[in-house]
């Protein structure tokens, strides 16, 4: 029996990040699958396409100035299903829980193909936060046919709404694939880059900060830039902070306006793959909105606040790397001036933990994939409507 011919779709940057190591695994087992940009963030996925090698097949091109939800809905939903109608295939594979990832399923789902969906099962169980993702990812369950469990917890949530259980599969998250690959074989062939190496090299403790959630937009965020601030006027001259800034202005504006003039505070530009994560591997302590970075950090050991209401990856706060901390100024500065100044408790905090994965997640999701090609009936052809 041939290989089933599979089609992965990308619409941001932690996309991108997750799906290239299921993307070399297919190639490597011999199903390379055609890969579609949605091009809603091209300024920031160009970067992580290049550093990863991936060679996107076609760029859909949706993005449009001050966009909305609805609008960028409508405008992949109909670019998908274009596109899905000039190729053949037996299944579209999405990761996480994007706007992107929900309408390229929903456009499958209209065509009859099996929709694959990478990175199932995280809940909040709170509908709007985060805001639209946990909508946009309960909805994907009910359109999946395949669903690659990160976490035992997740497979649990995806049961108790009802997924059948021989669909889900356990296989742990991609990032971590993605995460050892690039320090392990890549990072250390390359020479230092110009915006992180001056940083890395001033020896100082470093505070790495990631904050752009939609949700966080507002009085949330100014209390993430405010806790930050007091960290960094509680340790001057012994630590600093680094922050990649999103371009987004709604997360640009006040930040800048909060931290620019601050000492001991770094405002970066958005950072390829391969230069945040030399900051992430360098820093001692992570504040992060960002659930890929608190699955990035727990691999490492970097003991990290969540600066969120609500999280979908408790996991890594049960095995101790990470703390909720939510958006309180005055309690995110103390939960980092704890670790900074405590060194048993950071001790006990900085192991790496395995609750997200080993690095071989991508090795199970193809081998779940390509089962039909040896006689299984994981992703079969369908019949067409």
């Amino acid at each position: 029996m041939s290989s089933p011919a599979l089609a992965v779709l990308l619409g941001t940057r932690p996309e991108a990040i997750k799906l290239s190591p299921v993307i070399r695994a297919l190639a490597a087992s011999g199903a390379p699958p055609l890969v579609f940009l949605t091009g809603q963030h091209d300024e920031l996925l160009q970067p992580i396409l290049r550093d990863l090698g991936i060679v996107p097949d076609e760029n859909l091109e949706v993005m449009a100035p001050a966009q909305g939800l609805s609008s960028l809905s409508a405008r992949v939903l109909e670019a998908v299903d274009e596109l899905l109608g000039r190729h053949r295939l037996d299944a579209v594979i999405v990761q996480g829980d994007t706007t992107s990832a929900l309408m390229a399923g929903l456009a499958a789902f209209y065509r009859g193909l099996r929709v694959v969906h990478v990175e199932a099962g995280l809940r909040t169980n709170v509908a709007r936060n985060p805001f639209p993702e946990e909508l946009n990812r309960r909805l994907l369950a009910r359109l999946a046919d395949v669903h690659f469990a990160p976490t035992e917890a997740a497979r649990a949530h995806l049961l108790a709404e009802g997924v059948a259980p021989e669909s889900v599969h356990v296989v742990g998250n991609t990032v971590v694939d993605a995460l050892f690959d690039a320090r392990d074989r890549v990072l250390p062939s390359l020479p230092p880059d110009e915006i992180t190496g001056p940083l890395l090299a001033r020896g100082r403790r470093l505070v790495l900060l990631t904050a752009h959630r939609r949700e966080s937009f507002g009085e949330d965020l100014r209390a993430i830039g405010d806790g930050v601030r007091r960290i960094a006027r509680t340790f001057a001259g012994e630590v600093e902070v680094a922050y990649p800034l999103h371009l987004n202005p709604n997360v640009a504006g006040p930040m800048r306006e909060l931290l620019g003039a601050e000492p001991g505070i770094h405002l970066l530009p958005p950072l390829p793959y391969l230069p945040f994560l030399r900051l992430l591997l360098g820093s001692t302590l992570v504040i992060t909105d960002s659930g890929g970075v608190q699955e990035e950090a727990a691999a490492l050991g970097k003991p990290f606040l969540v600066v969120r209401r609500a999280s979908e990856r408790l996991e890594a706060v049960d095995a101790g790397v990470g703390e909720l901390v939510g958006t309180d100024a005055a309690r995110i500065a103390e939960a980092a001036g704890r670790l900074l100044r405590d060194e048993a408790l950071y001790a006990r905090r900085a192991v790496p933990s395995r609750v997200f994965g080993d690095g071989r997640a991508a090795e199970r999701i193809a081998s779940v994939l390509l089962r039909g090609a040896s006689g299984g009936t994981a992703v079969p052809r369908p019949a067409r409507p």
